[in-house]
Formats: C-alpha cells, sequence, structure tokens
C-alpha cells in the first residue's frame, strides 16, 4: 500500500540520540518555525495527540524563543508535527510488514 506523502511535512525529520537521551525522541522542525520537539520515546507509537501534547519534554526554538508561535498557531502547529509522526509510524509499519512478506 502507498502512503500519501504531503509536502507539508518536507521540513519535518523524526531523530534519536540514544548515547545522551536515551529515553527521549525529536521531532525536527527545519523550516520556520525551526525547532526541536523532545518527547518521551514510549510516546512514539501508540498514543493519542493529547498523551503527546502533555508530555511533550520540551521545545526548543532554534532561533529563540520570540520566534515561537503562540495559542492557536502553537496548537496547530505541534498538531501537524504529530500527524507528520503518525505519518512516520505508519510508514515504519508498511515496511516492516513489507519485509515480513518477502521470500528471502
Amino acid at each position: 500500500m502507498s502512503i500519501h506523502k504531503p509536502l507539508q511535512y518536507a521540513a519535518f525529520f523524526w531523530a534519536e540520540n540514544k548515547v545522551t537521551h536515551p529515553d527521549y525522541e525529536y521531532i525536527i522542525h527545519l523550516a520556520e518555525p525551526r525547532c526541536f520537539i523532545k518527547f518521551p520515546v514510549e510516546l512514539a507509537m501508540f498514543s493519542t495527540f493529547d498523551e503527546f501534547f502533555n508530555s511533550i519534554a520540551e521545545v526548543q526554538w532554534i532561533d529563540g524563543a520570540e520566534t515561537a508561535p503562540s495559542g492557536r498557531d502553537l496548537e496547530e502547529f505541534l498538531t501537524t508535527a504529530w500527524n507528520y509522526l503518525c505519518l512516520e509510524e505508519r510508514i515504519l509499519d508498511d515496511d516492516l510488514r513489507n519485509m515480513e512478506d518477502d521470500d528471502f
């Protein structure tokens, strides 16, 4: 199955640093507003948006806090980041399922 990949997610990346932050993962956004969204690893899969939103450990604004959206704009940005994470998880799940189906 092919998953539609919207261009709105082109500046998002899913990352980890197991050396110094083994209990966290990150969503990195490299377009305006540029930021790192740090969240607990256990929320990467099978959590709701509310669980994700309420458990965000930190949002680091690369260009300074004054560049951060506020209010409704912040909520919409974090919703887009969450939707990106969900899409990444679906793609990863499909890739794993396809690997299981391959005959070696």
